[in-house]
């Protein structure tokens, strides 16, 4: 699966002043405007900002639970069924409605969280999909003051060490060392479980929140999937992260001290951590992603640019006084949309499911080759491995067939030839091993004399000189003897031998190993010229007209692709600018609908002319869109005119080079058989990479490239 970025919803807790001239939401382009008058309090002279704008994925600003569940994690857990991990995050200041968006209120079945809803829609799934077999398991961890607590541990949270370890398997996938995960047949199970473990968490009460919640909680749901009809080895494993984020808060607004207020530090500090991380991530310049920097964003190290599908609910307080906190949220919502994962099917082979497999394999087929044998009349095959007798037996029965005492041996199986070459295998290195320790005999002794006896006395024409080859006298060998010093002739002596020996008188030539071309009889050596350098040659010379006109629509093409790139930029950025035109006549259009009741349909100034710019732009845009097709389909025409040219110019230069050296070249290909003929388009590639290898080796792999590229980018052009 390709990457994707993570996909951020923004959901606005409903409150009595809802709706006010501080905050306008754009459902239908799924944006939010704030607005903050200045204060007057602060002199004439104030840069504070009045206005901000975000774009989120997302905007919904009074949805049931339902529609929430729709929009954000509904494909998510299916996905999830389907072998991709998925991360559900809730993220928001204290009060704006995390725990409920994620767990759920206490008004009925209708007012559950997305927690209860994906577990509903898992277990759904899971029943629908009866050709695998699905064993469902949950872990529920909390990370409270940096400290990690399993939820569903029997021992209760409070007598809990909190030093569970986060780790990170060989395939990059986080777990909690010694976590809980318990299975759950059924939903009411799974259901009860959560429940259970919800009512353990460390829950306060602070001047913006009765319940806030004092830590980062992670549900998840671990899916393990095994086909009924495929093989059973074959096992998907995914998971679903259901994370509910403790609230971002301003110590001066919650009035919080004592352990609430260490609470507080640990909360802020540990989602400071998260943003770093999102920063980075969010950064093409960056290479260190600091995960490591707490236990929450270790925790989250697939779910944030690693292999999972993500979704995070930025919750917010649309009310004058939380506006600050509002800002922050969209900010931190713009950054994380910013964040790009790639998701992938968890699939991996069980070791102990294939080894059983290959056990019964090898099984049926011993009993198999052992019915088979039987039907053949062998019925002694031997296919295990030798004991000790059967080798000594084999291993006299090889040393027979070296001796050439039998003529040959019989095989029966596969597993005799193995040993049988194990065998030749040790035999032969026993017989190395005696030829290296057996003495090596020189001709020290009569050898010896015999030579002094050559140096100093009348020499008899039967004795062998010294350096000579010769039988010895026990006729045990070949004797080779030591050459004399001074009998190695000079280098500059050595001339060709004739064949008994003996010097060449007449200065004649020896072919070695059957000639060469063009030598054969005294001749002279006259070859065809290599084609690079004769084609370099003819373009200077014959073929300059064809080399000119290939220039000319070379640069024709240049010049007609940096038009047609400049056409495409203006019409990019045209549309761009119909959509800002757009957005911002849509703002003025909802700005309007909210100030008065539209009575009469009026258009002001300011929106005629926002209409007027918007149809002026749409005009340039089209103009600049004609000129950019127009200029495509000259392009087209020139590259057709120009790889004519090229075809022209390599036929040209093909004829006037078999018209020159056809014959030559007829000669020296006659020992090799008829090569392929290549076409002109293949002749002029390899002129070119002949070319290019010659001027600089590494410049081939690279222009090589770049043409692919090009390629590429014409046939994407072209669709």
């Amino acid at each position: 699966m390709p990457k994707s970025n993570v996909r951020v919803i923004v959901r606005a807790r409903p409150t009595a002043h809802f709706g006010s001239e501080n905050f306008t939401f754009n459902e239908a382009s799924d944006s939010i405007d704030m607005r903050l008058p200045k204060d007057q309090a602060s002199g004439h002279v104030n840069n504070q900002q009045e206005s901000w704008h975000f774009k989120l994925d997302k905007v919904m600003a009074n949805a049931t639970q339902e529609q929430v569940f729709d929009c954000c994690a509904a494909d998510v857990a299916r996905s999830v069924m389907d072998g991709y991990n998925g991360t559900l995050m809730a993220y928001g200041q204290t009060g704006a409605g995390k725990t409920h968006t994620m767990t759920g209120g206490h008004v009925g079945f209708q007012d559950r969280g997305i927690v209860a809803r994906s577990i509903s829609l898992i277990y759904a799934e899971a029943e629908a999909r009866r050709q695998n077999n699905t064993t469902i398991r949950l872990s529920y961890c909390e990370i409270y003051n940096e400290l990690t607590f399993d939820l569903l541990n029997d021992i209760g949270v409070s007598e809990q060490t909190g030093d569970l370890q986060i780790v990170e398997d060989a395939k990059g996938s986080i777990h909690v060392r010694g976590l809980s995960m318990p299975i759950a047949a059924n939903e009411e199970e799974a259901l009860h479980i959560f429940f259970q473990g919800d009512t353990n968490r460390h829950v306060a009460e602070h001047a913006l929140n009765k319940g806030s919640t004092r830590s980062h909680c992670v549900f998840t749901i671990h899916v393990e999937t095994r086909s009924k009809v495929e093989s059973t080895e074959k096992v998907i494993n995914s998971k679903l992260n259901l994370v509910d984020l403790a609230g971002s808060e301003r110590l001066k607004k919650t009035g919080t001290d004592g352990v609430m207020l260490k609470e507080a530090t640990y909360i802020n500090k540990s989602l400071t951590f998260l943003e770093q991380v999102v920063v980075a991530l969010g950064s093409k310049n960056r290479d260190h992603v600091p995960y490591r920097q707490s236990k929450l964003s270790h925790m989250l190290k697939d779910s944030l640019g690693g292999n999972c599908k993500t979704v995070m609910v930025a919750n917010i307080w649309p009310e004058a006084n939380k506006i600050e906190e509002t800002a922050s949220t969209l900010r931190f919502a713009t950054r994380m949309m910013k964040v790009s994962n790639e998701a992938t099917v968890n699939v991996h082979l069980d070791p102990a499911l294939l080894i059983r497999k290959y056990e019964r394999q090898i099984k049926d087929l011993k009993q198999e080759l052992a019915m088979h044998d039987t039907l053949a009349g062998r019925s002694r095959v031997q296919y295990e491995d030798y004991s000790p007798d059967e080798l000594r037996d084999l291993e006299a029965k090889i040393k027979m067939y070296l001796d050439g005492d039998v003529s040959d041996i019989e095989v029966s199986s596969l597993r005799m030839v193995y040993e049988a070459f194990g065998i030749f295998r040790n035999l032969y290195r026993q017989k190395c091993t005696e030829l290296a320790e057996r003495p090596f005999e020189t001709a020290t002794g009569a050898d010896a004399e015999g030579a002094g006896a050559a140096d100093g006395a009348d020499g008899h024409a039967d004795a062998p000189l010294s350096g000579e080859v010769g039988e010895d006298e026990e006729g045990r060998g070949i004797a080779v003897g030591v050459a004399p010093s001074g009998s190695r002739p000079a280098q500059e002596d050595r001339g060709p031998v004739t064949g008994d020996g003996g010097d060449l008188a007449d200065g004649g030539r020896t072919q070695l190993g059957g000639g060469g071309a063009g030598q054969a009889g005294g001749g002279d050596d006259e070859r065809a010229p290599d084609k690079q350098v004769a084609f370099a040659d003819w373009k200077q010379k014959e073929g300059s007209m064809f080399e000119e006109d290939f220039e000319k629509i070379r640069d024709e093409l240049r010049e007609k692709r940096g038009a047609m790139k400049d056409a495409m930029v203006m019409a990019n950025g045209k549309k761009r600018e119909i959509d800002d035109a757009k957005e911002r006549l849509a703002r003025k259009q909802s700005d309007k609908e909210a100030e008065a009741s539209r009575d009469e349909e009026l258009i002001d100034e300011e929106e005629f002319a926002l209409i007027k710019a918007l149809k002026d732009t749409k005009e340039q845009y089209k103009m600049a869109f004609d000129s950019h097709r127009e200029m495509k389909a000259d392009v087209i025409q020139i590259e057709r005119a120009m790889q004519q040219c090229k075809t022209k110019l390599v036929q040209a230069f093909e004829e006037s080079y078999d018209q020159r050296y056809g014959y030559l070249q007829k000669q020296a290909e006659a020992g090799d058989g008829d090569g392929e003929r290549l076409d002109p388009q293949e002749a002029f590639d390899q002129m070119q990479a002949a070319r290019l290898e010659t001027q600089h080796p590494d410049a081939l792999a690279y222009h090589r490239a770049r043409k692919g590229a090009a390629r590429a980018v014409r046939q994407k052009g072209m669709r």
